[in-house]
C-alpha cells in the first residue's frame, strides 16, 4: 500500500509513480492506495480522490491499471482504492517517465 496523506497533487503523483512501477514489476496484482477524505483540506473537501481517478486513467498508468474502486471499510473505505494490475510482461513497454500532457492535473 502507499499512503498520499498530507502531500500535495505534485508529491502525490511522484510517490504514486514510484509506488506503481515497482508494484508493477514486482507482479503485485492488487494494491491499496490511501488519499484520505480531506477532511483536513480546505473547505473539507478532499483533493488527491478525484485526481488518482484521473491519473490512473491516462499515461503511464493506463498501460497497467486493469480496475480500481474504493476500498472495504476495515481497509479506509472512502478514502482508499484498490487498484488492479495486470501482469508484469518483459516485452511490454511503460514509459513511467512520461509526465501527463496536462498541466491541471495536478
Amino acid at each position: 500500500h502507499v499512503d498520499l496523506h498530507g502531500q500535495n497533487a505534485q508529491q502525490a503523483y511522484d510517490s504514486l509513480l514510484f509506488f506503481m512501477k515497482n508494484a508493477y514489476q514486482r507482479n503485485l496484482r492488487c494494491v491499496l492506495v490511501i488519499t484520505g477524505r480531506g477532511k483536513n483540506s480546505p473547505d473539507g473537501v478532499g483533493v488527491l480522490r478525484p485526481q488518482l481517478q484521473c491519473w490512473l486513467t491516462r499515461e503511464p498508468f493506463k498501460r497497467v491499471v486493469l480496475a480500481f474502486c474504493t476500498a472495504q471499510p476495515h481497509d479506509g473505505g472512502p478514502g482508499s482504492v484498490y487498484v488492479l494490475l495486470r501482469k508484469y510482461r518483459k516485452k511490454g513497454r511503460i514509459y513511467w517517465e512520461r509526465m501527463p500532457a496536462d498541466s491541471d492535473l495536478f
